[in-house]
């Protein structure tokens, strides 16, 4: 049976957390425990989770880790923590020290998806904050639609001693049917052996009635990009809800990777994510 290890779960609690973005998305504007999570997964065999911030309010990044903490003591699933951090504001340092106190925490997101300045990963600020990361042994979770890539592309530049988690596949426009120019960003990305990828995010920015097959290039270029030993399994659950059941999107990944060997299927969905996370 495959073994499974979730590098993209989010749970989030809107009655004691702020999460700004939910506005948008009237369905997801709810309470998500890790009940909750271990019903959608169902009968796939996921040994571990690596929780990403749900992109709580600044004032509020430790108390998100205070609270999943408490639930990873009581719950077992999560194995690490990828937490908020404002990391371009000048009191980046001494959030990350507070972080740092959490043993679960082992990587840090400052998420460009929803911010409409292109260029925000390119900026001087965010780049310094970035730089700190290595200091606490923090991974970066690089999280850029397909329009951020070039911006991405400088900031891995910037930071060779930082190791990048790329979130969503780079945010490809699916939907729309480009193809270009976010393939030959994927390839640059690449190029950088500290970068790494997750496959997820993707049925989401795909076509309403999506179907594995329209899925199925751009994870293939993911695969001839980065090799099975850079890329790792995400559901982005549960997001990836709002257009995919947990087990119809790992059922159309195994559709899109059918020609993969035991072994390199291993690596996508357990080894490597156990490597990076050290879960």
């Amino acid at each position: 049976m495959l073994k499974i290890i979730d590098t993209h779960q989010h749970l989030w609690d809107t009655a004691n957390l702020e999460y700004s973005w939910l506005d948008d998305f009237d369905l997801l504007e709810k309470r998500y425990t890790p009940q909750d999570y271990r019903k959608a997964i169902g009968d796939l065999n996921v040994v571990k989770s690596v929780h990403v911030e749900g992109d709580p309010g600044e004032t509020q990044v430790v108390q998100e880790v205070e609270w999943l903490t408490d639930i990873a003591e009581k719950d077992g699933m999560i194995g690490a923590i990828a937490a908020a951090a404002p990391l371009e504001k000048p009191n980046a340092e001494s959030i990350l020290e507070q972080l740092a106190a959490f043993e679960l925490v082992v990587a840090v997101r400052r998420m460009a998806w929803h911010i409409p300045d292109n260029r925000f990963y390119a900026s001087p600020e965010l780049i310094a904050g970035v730089k700190l990361l290595p200091k606490f042994n923090f991974s970066f979770e690089l999280c850029a639609n397909h329009a951020q890539l070039p911006a991405a592309i400088e900031l891995v530049k910037a930071t060779p001693d930082v190791r990048h988690a790329m979130n969503h596949c780079g945010g490809p426009d699916v939907k729309g049917g480009e193809f270009e120019p976010w393939a030959t960003y994927i390839r640059e990305l690449a190029d950088f052996e500290n970068v790494h990828c997750k496959v997820s995010g993707i049925v989401t920015v795909a076509s309403e009635n999506w179907t594995p097959e329209e899925l199925k290039p751009y994870i293939l270029h993911l695969v001839e990009a980065f090799g099975y030993d850079r890329l790792m399994f995400g559901s982005d659950w549960p997001v990836c809800t709002l257009a995919a059941t947990y087990r119809e999107w790992v059922d159309a990944l195994l559709y899109a990777v059918a020609d993969a060997s035991d072994a390199e299927k291993n690596r996508l969905f357990y080894q490597n994510a156990l490597a990076f996370y050290a879960v």
